[in-house]
């Protein structure tokens, strides 16, 4: 079958799904209407562990988007960590701060977020956040929030904002909490938040909508739902019309059960008794820790919420994650019982939930047992009967959409009545019999490769845009930064040539179908070596008793920039321009790109880390945020500075201009304005003067070449 059926197939029957009300809810609230599908037959992965970015130096971001093919194949939906800025660097998105205006995080940039999320929905797989509702941080201090708008809705919070009984309470130089005593459990090291508080109400469903409408989010696993009475996921669930919501309640079956209640059935549940009987039955050898009887029936049922036909559709089984794998329950690490493990798991209803190291350290394994399940059309609320269950060996039938299977765990399995070795799966200690045709789920997608690798390219350059893995293939394409889409950017046969006159990020698609069909490949094309040089106006706080500056770069090790921490001192190199003064650094000429710490020369007073600084920028102290100070980017301020100081005595006048821009000088080769996001809007050669009459008022760059080759660059204001 060609690429185009397939994925036409799986947008039909996306699209189905979504008529019959399994993805996208009607306004209707009927029970469970925003938690978790009827009889849904997908798999989840979380795709992250603990400290998980100390790893890997490609952000997630990066690295899911770059597998989105191959994870798209086997998984419905991608589990992934808070988005959001948070209070530390790096962090698992636990103690967030911000919710609307910052979503740079330890696992990539806003930017490669929104990129990622188009990506898997191009594929048909949605992606959860982990949603921190329960608890936040404030930017500086235990409670000073951020005010963020969102669709011209202005949120402010102070103290009465965090629940009475907080630990700051307790705290003699933090602000005291005036809000109602906490509905649910105490979550030290954030400010616990007053849900009983209608602002703070709006303020959720507000990031909600935010999450699911505009970055895009299928959905969301709430954390610490133990925090705050479950009345407020239910209302939360149903201003945002959630497509998929699951809390965590790392609890017994009986309060799990009781909050799914109280929420209406307006949301799933992680099946914590699963994982614990799952792991406690491994760990033991004794696979009767894997079953409960269900006393309604008088029968063996797999142990946790699945054993409830009333609760397995809001189950999430999972075997491990993020936290378990770090307790004294993790599972054991035992790759034949690892393996075992999952596919008992998705031999099971409920909606299945695999870890991610577990997918890193047993992929093939792990992509028969989803395709069988799949096959069979096993889904959340599929039927069990249990055949065998002693110390040393268990079997099961599961019955699908599509057909039944069998699978057994222990040693010296025999092929069950009906089935022959033909009809058998599995090694070790599991086997899975079935008569129901597998196939493997992997897809030849088209992939994007550009002629050329990203880099400089003095004077620039050409590139072809190459589709590969697919016929009849055309290319959308953007070079401005923005995503491609069917919607937005340039659309050309596959083959195509972009020209490369000047720093451009260019990112390209595949359509096929009508449809996007491959990732988003980006490349970042240079036509000149750059170099970063930055400004740091001499602090007046008392503290700060001199002025060191450390870096690094890509390109180069922080030693040889200008050594190791603390750095170097800048005392020697500072300038004098109106009434202020600045110390200075450039880099080598092939470091376009540089992170910086500003300290005093030892670990005792310094700012937070600056990161991604390009071209000249002008930065000043801000607020002490915690242990460190924030850092101001001023560089819009001191457009006069940067002519004389960044320059070596070349200047643009008047600035601001109205009519035409000069030069002091009468070398000039050429001049060229840019927009801010690097396209040249005007340009002349062989004079010192250009017109700006035209160009709409705001901020521009200029960039002068003189005879002799130097350059001269810097910003101007149109007014």
């Amino acid at each position: 079958m060609s690429i185009f059926n397939n994925l036409k197939i799986k947008s039909l029957l996306f699209s189905m799904l979504a008529t019959a009300g399994l993805l996208l809810p009607s306004s209707a609230k009927a029970e469970g209407e925003y938690a978790w599908p009827a009889n849904y037959d997908g798999v989840m992965l979380q795709s992250f562990y603990w400290d998980m970015y100390d790893d890997y130096s490609t952000p997630l971001w990066i690295m899911l988007q770059d597998n989105a093919g191959e994870l798209a194949d086997y998984f419905d939906l991608i589990w992934v960590p808070n988005s959001g800025k948070c209070s530390s660097n790096p962090s698992m998105g636990y103690n967030p701060v911000y919710w609307f205006t910052n979503h740079n995080s330890s696992f990539g940039t806003e930017e490669e977020l929104r990129e990622m999320i188009a990506t898997f929905k191009n594929f048909g797989t949605g992606v959860i956040e982990d949603v921190v509702v329960n608890h936040r941080d404030g930017v500086s201090t235990w409670t000073d929030f951020p005010t963020e708008t969102y669709k011209g809705v202005t949120y402010e919070w102070g103290p009465w904002a965090i629940c009475s009984n907080d630990e700051v309470a307790g705290q003699a130089d933090q602000e005291k909490p005036t809000g109602a005593p906490d509905t649910g459990d105490n979550f030290d090291g954030c400010r616990d938040l007053d849900h009983t508080n209608a602002k703070v109400q709006e303020g959720i469903k507000a990031y909600l909508d935010f999450l699911k409408n505009d970055l895009g989010y299928i959905g969301w696993r709430y954390d610490m739902v133990k925090g705050y009475a479950p009345q407020y996921t239910k209302m939360y669930n149903e201003s945002a019309k959630a497509q998929f919501s699951v809390g965590e309640y790392w609890d017994n079956y009986d309060k799990v059960t009781n909050w799914i209640e109280q929420t209406g059935r307006q949301s799933a549940a992680f099946d914590f008794e699963f994982k614990w009987a799952v792991t406690n039955a491994f760990k033991n050898n004794n696979y009767t820790q894997l079953v409960w009887m269900n006393q309604a029936t008088n029968q063996y049922q797999p142990a946790g919420l699945v054993h409830m036909p009333d609760y397995r559709r809001y189950a999430v089984t999972f075997i491990d994650n993020h936290d378990s794998a770090r307790e004294e329950s993790a599972f054991p690490a035992d790759n034949n019982k690892i393996v075992a493990a999952n596919a008992f798991m998705l031999c099971c209803p409920g909606t299945p939930c695999i870890f991610s190291q577990h997918w890193i350290d047993h992929k093939d394994e792990l992509k028969e047992l989803i395709a069988i399940r799949k096959a069979v059309g096993i889904t959340n609320q599929s039927t069990v009967e249990v055949m065998t269950q002693t110390a040393s060996q268990y079997m099961q039938k599961v019955t699908g959409k599509n057909g039944e299977l069998i699978i057994g765990l222990g040693r010296g399995l025999q092929n069950p009545s009906g089935y022959t070795t033909a009809d058998m799966y599995g090694s070790g200690i599991y086997r899975i019999w079935t008569k129901v045709k597998v196939n493997s789920l992997d897809t030849e997608r088209p992939e994007i490769s550009f002629s050329k690798e990203p880099g400089y390219y003095i004077g620039g350059t050409d590139v072809t845009i190459n589709v590969n893995n697919a016929d009849n293939a055309t290319v959308v394409y953007t070079t401005d930064g923005s995503t491609p889409s069917m919607t937005n950017g340039t659309q050309a046969a596959a083959g195509s040539s972009v020209h490369i006159s000047q720093k451009t990020t260019l990112k390209a698609a595949a359509i096929v179908g009508g449809a996007i069909a491959s990732g988003i490949k980006t490349a970042v094309y240079r036509t000149e070596y750059l170099p970063v040089t930055v400004y740091f106006q001499k602090p007046t706080q008392s503290d700060w008793t001199a002025t060191y500056f450390y870096a690094w770069s890509d390109d180069y090790d922080a030693a040889e920039l200008l050594g190791e921490w603390p750095g170097k001192n800048m005392s020697a190199s500072t300038v004098e321009q109106d009434g202020y003064t600045w110390y200075t650094y450039t880099t080598p000429q092939e470091c376009d790109v540089v992170n910086m710490v500003f300290n005093i020369g030892d670990n005792t007073v310094q700012t937070v880390d600056v990161e991604n600084i390009e071209g000249t920028r002008y930065f000043k102290l801000g607020d002490k945020a915690g242990t460190k100070y924030e850092v101001i980017d001023i560089t819009d301020q001191f457009g006069g500075v940067e002519e004389t100081i960044a320059n070596n005595g070349i200047s643009v006048y008047p600035n601001p201009a109205s009519d035409i821009v000069r030069v002091n000088s009468n070398q000039v080769s050429s001049i060229s304005i840019y927009n801010l996001n690097g396209a040249i809007v005007a340009q002349a050669e062989g004079t010192n003067a250009i017109s700006v009459s035209d160009l709409q008022n705001g901020f521009y760059l200029y960039r002068v070449v003189l005879e002799d080759g130097s350059v001269a660059q810097g910003k101007i204001v149109k007014k």
